[in-house]
C-alpha cells in the first residue's frame, strides 16, 4: 500500500481547517490504512492523539526530508493555502512542499482548495511554474479555476469539487428544532478596523429585544475569544457565550440546534448548511461570497461596510421562511455534497494506481 503524507493548516485550533482534515482523512480512510497516512501539523501530539495516526511538526524539514523519502503521495487537504494576503510567507511554504515532494519523485494530489487572492507578482509567477508539476487539483469554486488557468496552469489536470465540511455529519438526521424563543448564532472575525463586535452588538441587542437568544461560537479560539469578550462588554448577561475551546462536532451540535447562523468565518457558514441551518453571511473576503453564490444565496454585507439593518432584516426572513428556507438550502447542499466525489475518485486512483 501506498504511503500518504498530508499537509494543511493542521493543528492550530482553527474548526475549519480542522474539520477539512477530518474530513479528508475519512475519505483517505476508506481507501487506506490508518497505517499508511502521516499528518504534517502545528501540533503533532494534539492531532496523534485525536486522530491516532503518525504526525510531524510542519516546521521541522528534516523529519519532513524523511517522511518524504518514505512517501509515495503528498497531499494537500483542502482550505485557502495558496494566497499572499494573512502571510506573506505561507504560500512559498506549500510551493516548497510541493518542489521538495517532487525531488523526491512523489505524487502531489490538491484537494478542494481555494486559490488566492495571490496579489504579488512574483507569488504568481511561483504558483504557475510550481503547479506544474502537481499531478491532480480539485479547487472548492469555479473563481479558483478560472484564476489558475488564466496564469498558465494546465486545465486538464483541474477538476472543480467543493469543500470537504460540506460532509460533516451528513449522516446525522437534523429535526426541526422547535425553539422558543428561536436561536441566532454569530461567528465573528477581526478585520482591520471594521469594529465588527460593537456593530454585530447593536444587532445582537435589537433581536434581544424582540424576544430572541444570541450565541456566540469561537472558529478561530485564538483570535475570536477577544472578540466574544467585548461582546460580552456590550451585551452582559443578555447572550450566550461559548469561551472554550470546542472541537469540530461540539460545535456542530451547538450549530444544529440554531434557527440562523450569521458568519463572518467561512466554515461557521459551512458549518451550519451541512447541518441545514439557514445562514446570513457577511463577507471579508471572496472565498465567503463564492461558498454563499454555491448554495444560491447572497451575502447581506460586507465586513468593510457592515449594514446593521440589513442584517437584521435577513435574520428575520430566514426565521419567518424558516421551512422554504431550509428546503431550499438542502437541496443546494446535497449538489454541492456530489461535487466532493472527484476528490475521492483521484485518492482512490493514485493509491492504488
Amino acid at each position: 500500500m501506498k504511503k500518504l503524507l498530508l499537509a494543511g493548516y493542521y493543528g492550530f485550533g482553527n474548526l475549519g481547517d480542522e474539520a477539512i482534515l477530518e474530513m479528508t482523512l475519512k475519505q483517505i480512510l476508506e481507501i487506506t490504512k490508518r497505517e499508511n497516512v502521516t499528518v504534517l501539523s502545528g501540533n503533532k501530539e494534539v492531532t496523534k492523539k485525536k486522530y491516532n495516526l503518525n504526525t510531524i511538526d510542519r516546521y521541522n524539514i528534516l523529519s519532513i526530508l524523511k517522511a518524504l523519502k518514505s512517501t509515495d503521495v503528498l497531499i494537500f487537504g483542502g482550505g485557502s493555502l495558496l494566497q499572499d494576503v494573512t502571510s506573506k510567507r505561507s504560500i512559498y511554504y506549500y510551493l516548497f512542499l510541493i518542489r521538495l515532494a517532487k525531488l523526491m519523485k512523489n505524487k502531489v494530489v490538491m484537494l478542494s482548495q481555494g486559490i488566492g487572492p495571490i496579489i504579488n507578482e512574483k507569488s504568481i509567477k511561483a504558483v504557475k511554474s510550481t503547479l506544474s508539476f502537481v499531478d491532480y487539483i480539485t479547487v472548492r469554486d469555479n473563481h479558483s479555476k478560472e484564476f489558475l488557468v488564466s496564469i498558465g496552469v494546465d486545465e486538464k489536470k483541474i477538476f472543480l469539487s467543493t469543500d470537504p465540511v460540506i460532509n460533516l455529519r451528513k449522516e446525522d438526521n437534523f429535526e426541526n428544532y422547535d425553539n422558543s424563543p428561536k436561536k441566532v448564532c454569530f461567528s465573528l472575525r477581526n478585520w482591520k478596523d471594521s469594529d465588527v463586535s460593537h456593530k454585530i452588538s447593536e444587532v445582537a441587542e435589537k433581536l434581544i429585544d424582540n424576544g430572541m437568544e444570541c450565541h456566540f461560537i469561537p472558529f478561530y479560539y485564538k483570535e475570536d475569544l477577544q472578540l466574544i469578550d467585548q461582546v460580552e462588554k456590550i451585551l452582559g448577561n443578555k447572550a450566550v457565550y461559548y469561551k472554550e475551546k470546542l472541537s469540530t462536532n461540539d460545535a456542530f451540535d451547538i450549530i444544529k440546534t440554531m434557527d440562523v447562523m450569521v458568519g463572518v468565518r467561512l466554515h461557521s457558514l459551512i458549518f451550519a448548511a451541512a447541518a441545514n441551518v439557514p445562514i446570513v453571511a457577511v463577507s471579508y473576503d471572496h472565498k465567503v461570497d463564492h461558498f454563499v453564490n454555491s448554495v444560491n444565496m447572497r451575502i447581506a454585507c460586507t465586513i468593510d461596510d457592515i449594514d446593521k439593518n440589513k442584517i437584521y432584516k435577513e435574520i428575520v426572513d430566514k426565521i419567518n421562511n424558516e421551512n422554504e428556507e431550509k428546503e431550499k438550502l438542502y437541496k443546494n447542499v446535497e449538489k454541492l455534497r456530489e461535487l466532493t466525489y472527484i476528490n475521492y475518485k483521484i485518492l482512490k486512483e493514485i493509491t492504488n494506481g
